[in-house]
């Protein structure tokens, strides 16, 4: 090991592949010489889509190269993050170790198991979220369930600082291999990966889409979206950088997409307060509900094979591509489960195996919301027809006709559909009231 001046840090990159507003970087840079590690978590890797996986090496990948341009080092290591951390520290010498903090009941589980192994400092820093899960409540202390009084917190809140990237890593020359990536090939198209990517989609964002975001996002092609959510995800980009940067921007579409940034933060903080809602409604009068388990239905609407027009191409859409518009998966999600009635678990993790931007605390919170089951205000007999959904957010049939060539453009149900939404809305809520609402 060559000669260094200062304690050597080690800042381990989970969801937080960028060096631009990273506080685990700029703390550990200022305690002394840093490298970088990502464990490559089989727990989380090996159980995941390959399009998922693919996504993520590539964006390690881009921070390898992010590292290297200045002067730095990322090693990368397989395994058990309680097992291969612990043995990298002690193999490099390290004095301590820096992240920014994760919320999921996973992640909280193996940074406690990860604590507990090392025999160094574990310190952990903010900036997954605008604001923390756990650092806004209510008067009383208690966190919040509806997003309405969170959001008028967090607004006020303001948004916190922004760290510049550090030009330049300390030259450290360790003994100890950098460890390779694997290649794993994506069964979809990727978008270009790393944080340069992501700032780029920025500002093309801001410059031509912002101003009409407000009106544009329901559009169910998904044209009216920033595409900004797969950087987000895996930290690509920071979510306070996005904040100021559009709302300097301006303009009541800035204004409604950084609420969407406040909903995002919502929803970790619920998953954080509740982490049972990764299996469980929120509303526990709901465990009463019976969801149906017809694997020939849920198959159907996987595979986009429902003949319902906008269910089917939304979700060939998401086969194909890896995304969704905000307005398709609101509607795909309630008709799941208030039509077919399947049950909100299993749809939950097909979204996940497809999505691109695949987040545990989004995908939950909004397949619950969606569903009605306890996540803020929203009701249970509120039931999107798919029908005049599609006829007013894709009037002229452009984006079904592209997915589902046999609705000739047309939203009408098609002749094999397995569903008739009018009469599913009544069935469904004849069973809320036989069980949930008795």
């Amino acid at each position: 090991m060559s000669r260094r001046l200062g304690p050597l840090q080690v800042v381990w990159h989970r969801a937080d592949l960028r060096l631009h507003d990273n506080a685990a970087v700029t703390v550990a840079l200022g305690a002394g010489p840093t490298v970088g590690v990502v464990i490559l978590d089989s727990n989380i890797l090996a159980k995941t889509s390959d399009r998922r996986r693919a996504w993520f090496i590539a964006n390690v990948r881009a921070l390898r190269a992010n590292y290297e341009s200045r002067g730095g080092r990322l090693y990368v290591r397989d395994g058990m993050p309680w097992e291969e951390l612990p043995r990298f520290c002690q193999e490099i010498g390290a004095e301590r170790v820096h992240a920014v903090r994760n919320y999921t009941p996973y992640a909280r589980h193996r940074d406690e198991k990860t604590r507990s192994a090392l025999s160094i400092p574990f310190l952990g820093h903010d900036g997954q979220y605008v604001h923390e899960p756990g650092t806004l409540r209510r008067d009383d202390g208690v966190g919040y369930r509806v997003y309405t009084p969170y959001a008028k917190r967090w607004w006020k809140a303001g948004l916190p600082a922004v760290d510049d990237a550090a030009p330049r890593f300390p030259s450290v020359t360790l003994q100890s291999a950098l460890g390779e990536l694997p290649d794993v090939t994506s069964d979809i198209s990727l978008p270009p990966a790393g944080e340069a990517a992501a700032r780029k989609r920025l500002e093309s964002f801001c410059r031509k889409d912002l101003r009409q975001y407000h009106v544009a996002r329901d559009r169910l092609d998904g044209r009216g979206s920033s595409g900004l959510s797969i950087y987000l995800n895996i930290g690509v980009l920071s979510p306070r950088l996005a904040a100021q940067r559009v709302l300097r921007a301006g303009g009541e579409g800035a204004e409604k997409w950084v609420a969407e940034l406040a909903w995002r933060d919502f929803l970790a903080d619920l998953l954080w307060q509740h982490p049972k809602m990764t299996t469980h409604p929120l509303d526990p009068r709901w465990e009463r509900f019976t969801w149906s388990k017809d694997r020939a239905a849920f198959q159907a609407w996987r595979d986009g094979r429902t003949g319902v027009p906008l269910i089917d191409a939304a979700m060939r859409q998401l086969r194909e591509t890896g995304t969704m518009s905000n307005r398709a998966r609101m509607v795909v999600a309630q008709s799941a489960c208030k039509l077919l009635l399947l049950d909100w678990t299993w749809c939950e993790r097909a979204f996940k195996e497809w999505l691109l931007d695949g987040d545990t605390a989004q995908n939950v919170g909004s397949w619950q919301w969606a569903a009605g089951l306890g996540v803020d205000a929203a009701p249970y007999f509120r039931v999107f027809n798919p029908v005049s959904q599609g006829e007013q957010h894709d009037p002229d049939g452009a984006w079904v006709a592209r997915w589902v060539p046999e609705s000739n453009g047309k939203h009408a149900l098609l002749s094999d559909a397995i569903v008739d939404p009018r009469a599913a809305r009544k069935r469904y809520l004849e069973l809320v009231a036989a069980t949930v609402k008795r």
